[in-house]
């Protein structure tokens, strides 16, 4: 797997990330993100290489580098884990489980969406990829929020059983998402561009909400869709802490 972009391979290297090597295009000039990267790999003991142009646009998934690229090893996170350690801490759980997604920058911006609004987790299908496209796109979100893969049935079982609402965000939704209280432990099923929701996942919801739209068009990219509702959930927690 492979990290590309001067902010994605910073937090790379401010996480706990097993990075093998990092290539530098040996024309990029000496900013001051390069030498805080350069910095930080020494002081990692990181192998760095200096290639040309040429090998670094070879090896590049992304076309989008600038002059950068780690190599990394990428794990995966078990949801059970993640829940000892919510609970560890005293946290509420707050997971995003992404039904399906397509496009791997939609699968990018949920996951930095996510992170920002400090949620635990995010929980991908098994079938689903987690591309250099999508790391990228996340902006190095996925050095800091596990991002776990896991049989969407299962995944909701178990997070039933620890007494965690599962919620999904779909058009059909009777009430909004402005109706519903959304404080404490949740997870927030969000669907695929085309689909939505889809049907063998609507009935293991605990509730079905929408987001109101007042123009012409009748839906929202999944990612935009998901930044909004995770942030209503955000708005509603700081309410009730200034309460």
């Amino acid at each position: 797997m492979q990290i590309e972009g001067r902010n994605p391979v910073t937090e790379a290297l401010k996480s706990d990330r097993k990075i093998s090597v990092i290539y530098i295009q040996n024309t990029t000039t000496g900013s001051d993100k390069i030498r805080e990267i350069i910095s930080m790999a020494n002081k990692k003991g990181i192998r760095i290489r200096k290639i040309g142009k040429n090998h670094l646009a070879k090896i590049t998934k992304t076309k989008n580098h600038q002059g950068i690229i780690a190599s990394v090893r990428y794990e995966f996170n078990s949801l059970r884990d993640i829940l000892e350690k919510q609970y560890a801490e005293n946290k509420d759980p707050f997971f995003v489980l992404i039904n399906e997604v397509l496009y791997q920058h939609n699968l990018g911006a949920i996951i930095r969406t996510a992170e920002c609004a400090g949620c635990s987790g995010v929980i991908i299908p098994k079938k689903t990829q987690l591309t250099e496209n999508a790391i990228r796109t996340s902006m190095g979100a996925t050095e800091h929020i596990p991002v776990i893969k896991e049989n969407l049935f299962n995944a909701m079982k178990l997070l039933k059983a620890e007494g965690i609402r599962i919620i999904a965000l779909e058009a059909t939704g009777k009430e909004t998402i402005y109706d519903e209280n959304l404080k404490g432990p949740v997870a927030i099923v969000i669907g695929g561009e085309h689909s939505g929701v889809t049907k063998s996942i609507l009935p293991k919801c605990d509730k079905v909400l929408r987001i109101p739209l007042l123009g012409k068009i009748n839906s929202l990219n999944m990612s935009n869709a998901a930044a909004i509702i995770l942030f209503e959930k955000v708005r509603q927690e700081i309410v009730k802490s200034k309460d």
